[in-house]
């Protein structure tokens, strides 16, 4: 008598399929949050060393140009404007008008889609520097990859040409501005 062998397909049965795909599901809920925060985060310093690279460059030429030079956003690459900006620019004002005309313009810059920027400043919408490197225009320059305020960047530039960071002294996850207030993402 013949011994016959049955052979099997290998494979998943329909419980455990079930059970992978359950458990890849909640691997997936719990990754994708922290790899969300993570890339946020990520977008927040990258914004921030632009525009921290961007005041020390403009400082830098009014130094070695021995003009008054000024950093602000823009929408169209001429004008300085607070808010929806779309570029930053750095540009000889000569004239001290506050905008960038014909042969002052320095540098232009996009900045990067979805991150929200907001220039506050002691005068106009732009961030000037003196030839001997101290601002006459001082302010802050706020910034939010996103609409959380979690996110929200504040550089602040003072008096004496300096750029800091603003900090989140009391421990909430938040950056505050110089008045104490959580830094809120611009509009």
């Amino acid at each position: 008598m013949r011994n016959i062998q049955r052979r099997y397909a290998r494979g998943f049965t329909l419980g455990e399929a079930l059970t992978s795909t359950a458990i890849l599901g909640i691997l997936l809920s719990l990754a994708v949050p922290a790899f969300t925060h993570l890339s946020l985060n990520s977008q927040k310093n990258s914004a921030a060393q632009q525009v921290r690279s961007l005041l020390s460059h403009a400082r830098s030429i009014a130094v070695t140009m021995r003009k008054t030079t000024s950093l602000c956003g823009s929408r169209n690459g001429h004008s300085c404007v607070k808010t929806e900006i779309r570029f930053f620019i750095v540009f000889v004002d000569r004239n001290l008008d506050g905008k960038a005309d014909p042969g002052e313009l320095i540098r232009q810059e996009p900045v990067p889609p979805g991150t929200r920027y907001q220039v506050n400043a002691s005068s106009l919408f732009s961030i000037r520097f003196r030839p001997n490197g101290t601002a006459s225009s001082y302010g802050s320059i706020a910034l939010c990859p996103s609409a959380e305020n979690r996110y929200a960047a504040r550089l602040i530039v003072s008096s004496m040409g300096r750029v800091r960071s603003a900090r989140d002294s009391d421990g909430d996850g938040v950056v505050e501005g110089a008045d104490g207030r959580p830094q809120s993402c611009p509009a």
